[in-house]
């Protein structure tokens, strides 16, 4: 395990900065209602992604406690933390960015989940999908299965069509402050 994985938080609880975020996805979670589709942006190193994995693991959690925090330790949790969940996939949208890519994941996206409530799909750098195949994820955005959530994760909020971000909840990440890093 490479040194930011051993350090990278895995609850809500640890996440550092992003209170308002937090408290958004913990409260979905305590409830147990989930939007289909996130969208997280801000500068590099807020946690967008971290708490993208966070998300997945609450939404797939066989234990979420009353707070809505995830167990970490049902199979679930353990798989999602270790990149290796049967229903969770995260994508480099830097590699991952044209419209065969994109039409592949909505074709699979609309197939049940195999051993989980929800199939979850991460895009990380989400701003560098080609105008094309925003225009085919838009397809899922607009008829999502009811088992698919989206999280999509970008440094650059204005690079995503403004057809795309309307139809995601929009969680602004912070840059942290020096004592927040200490």
């Amino acid at each position: 395990m490479s040194f930011y994985q051993v350090y990278r938080p895995k609850y809500f609880s640890e996440v550092i900065g992003q209170e308002h975020v937090i408290a958004v996805l913990r409260g979905q979670a305590q409830i147990r209602k989930f939007h289909h589709a996130y969208l997280f942006f801000g500068a590099s190193g807020t946690g967008k992604t971290t708490t993208a994995r966070i998300l997945a693991s609450a939404l797939n959690c066989a234990n979420l406690d009353g707070t809505g925090e995830p167990c970490g330790k049902c199979p679930s949790c353990r798989l999602i933390r270790e990149s290796h969940h049967w229903d969770t996939t995260e994508i480099d949208g830097a590699r991952f960015r044209g419209i065969d890519d994109v039409r592949e994941l909505v074709f699979k996206a609309h197939l049940y989940p195999i051993g989980s409530s929800r199939k979850v799909y991460i895009i990380d750098e989400a701003h560098s999908l080609t105008p094309d195949a925003f225009n085919v994820l838009l397809k899922l955005l607009e008829e999502p299965p009811p088992f698919c959530v989206m999280a999509l994760c970008t440094t650059h909020f204005e690079k995503i069509p403004d057809t795309i971000s309307s139809r995601c909840i929009l969680l602004p990440f912070h840059p942290l402050k020096s004592r927040e890093i200490r």
